[in-house]
């Protein structure tokens, strides 16, 4: 049995494990568990320390785990540990701030990026593990309702409520991944490299971290969305292919009416409008059906798919006007009544339920005007992010290097506002695959040049990067440099 193994079976048997108390057994164990998981050399693992305080006491907060080096070796500490604390029937593993303060931590727990994988690790356990919403809030007790889930380890939570930050419960073997998953992510945020079966599985988790921070979805996906929910709108950073799924999904139903909104598109262009005609004797006004119309007359007789490009770049609520209230997926009954009656339209107008409507949002322009809420809860929203894959299928080294530190470095110091800056895969693909492969990496290259930088540094001039402004300044000049050693 692998040592990791043995120690969370000890885990799960709580205070009724046979070697409680046994302080030297469990620090041997420990120690087998740095050396399987963790590189060996002497100056890694001297930037830990064991603390074995496992007592049969009821009354007693009894813990081991894992500290930081630059701490005192008995007593309070300070900066994050990995621990478990053994209680009735099972354990509670835990990341936990020492009650002595954030240490030298403070730049771990203040990360955007370690709150992310945490996030990512609940999302990845179904909920198994629990994270507090705020990692550097050492004033809020755990919820009682989360607590209450636990084994019961009064004492421990007396003492340590306020600084626990995530927690797993081991009851059976199966609680295991989760608590490797938090051991490993403490020992990968404190520089300890993983080896061996560990850095393999390590590897594997982090990409599922990665896609678990940018969810991938698929055509068949969004379309099953869209012919439930009939009005969609697909958001994301730029150059995540939200135009290009529009167009497919649009390819894909077989009928469709393509619009591109902009500052100057109004209820008349959208809705319905009286337009000037010269005429001899002056000038005459027809009445025209703007796109909505057009699109809901295709849709009489088939399922036809309104596509809205940009569509925050227009003033939503004056572009709708009433026609707001028919956007309503389950309550096709709805009828409005135009103000003008085009030919071969009825003055009361419904939306048939065969038309669709999909629009696209790019959330890295701040300059556009923002959905209010009474629109924004008649869409659904489905998320678009870079594509983890589509950049290596491609082959090309630079872009592949380069997308990596662009996905690390919003994912690591970015907040949930510049995140959605993030630029997606298309900047790091090729823009004219149909030309000769042999020329791939050069107009990579120059699209990257020409389009990547540009874009982070226009980032960085509007300042829109807040605390990771520092940060994209670095990937700026990084990606720069590949390029000039080119």
């Amino acid at each position: 049995m692998s040592a990791t193994r043995e120690l969370i079976k000890g885990m799960a048997q709580g205070r009724a494990w046979s070697s409680m108390g046994d302080t030297e057994a469990v620090r041997g164990l420990l120690d087998r568990v740095y050396d399987e998981r963790c590189h060996r050399a002497l100056h890694y693992k001297e930037r830990f320390q064991l603390r074995v305080n496992l007592q049969k006491k009821d009354d007693a907060a009894s813990y081991a785990g894992w500290i930081t080096a630059e701490n005192p070796t008995s007593g309070p500490y300070q900066g994050t540990s990995f621990v478990w604390f053994p209680g009735e029937s099972g354990s509670v593993a835990v990341l936990v701030i020492g009650t002595d303060g954030f240490g030298a931590d403070t730049a771990v727990l203040g990360r955007p990026g370690h709150a992310r994988r945490l996030r990512a690790l609940t999302r990845l356990h179904r909920g198994k593990v629990w994270i507090k919403p705020d990692l550097l809030d050492v004033s809020t007790e755990i919820p009682s309702v989360i607590a209450q889930r636990w084994p019961e380890i009064p004492a421990a939570l007396k003492a340590y409520a306020r600084v626990i930050y995530a927690a797993v419960t081991v009851r059976a073997d199966g609680d295991g991944p989760a608590v490797e998953d938090l051991l490993d992510l403490f020992f990968h945020e404190h520089g300890a490299p993983l080896t061996g079966d560990a850095k393999k599985r390590w590897e594997r988790r982090l990409e599922e971290i990665a896609g678990a921070v940018f969810p991938a979805v698929t055509l068949d996906e969004v379309l099953a969305i869209l012919r439930e929910r009939r009005f969609v709108v697909l958001e994301g950073p730029p150059g995540t292919g939200k135009t290009r799924l529009a167009y497919q999904l649009a390819e894909r139903v077989g009928s469709a009416t393509h619009v591109q909104f902009h500052a100057a598109r109004t209820y008349e262009d959208f809705v319905v409008g009286l337009f000037p005609r010269p005429t001899g004797q002056g000038l005459a006004f027809d009445v025209r059906p703007g796109d909505l119309l057009v699109g809901n007359m295709a849709a009489r007789e088939r399922e036809h798919v309104l596509v809205i490009d940009e569509i925050n770049r227009a003033d939503l609520a004056r572009v709708l006007g009433e026609a707001v209230v028919l956007f309503e997926a389950g309550e096709t009954s709805r009828s409005i009544r135009l103000p003008h009656a085009p030919t071969g339209h009825e003055q009361e107008m419904k939306l048939s339920p065969n038309l669709l409507v999909l629009g696209t949002r790019n959330t890295a322009d701040r300059t556009i005007a923002r959905m209010d809420i009474a629109i924004r809860r008649r869409f659904a929203f489905v998320e678009m992010w870079p594509d983890l894959q589509a950049v290596e299928k491609e082959g090309v080294d630079l872009a592949i290097a380069a997308f990596a530190d662009t996905i690390h470095t919003f994912v690591e110091f970015s907040d949930e506002d510049t995140l959605r800056l993030v630029p997606g895969h298309a900047y790091f693909l090729d823009p004219r695959p149909d030309l000769d492969r042999r020329g791939r990496a050069d107009r990579v290259a120059r699209r990257m040049q020409l389009e990547l930088v540009p874009l982070l540094r226009h980032y960085l001039d509007e300042r829109l990067c807040g605390a990771a402004s520092e940060a994209v300044a670095g990937l700026a000049d990084r990606i720069e440099a590949r390029l000039m050693e080119r």
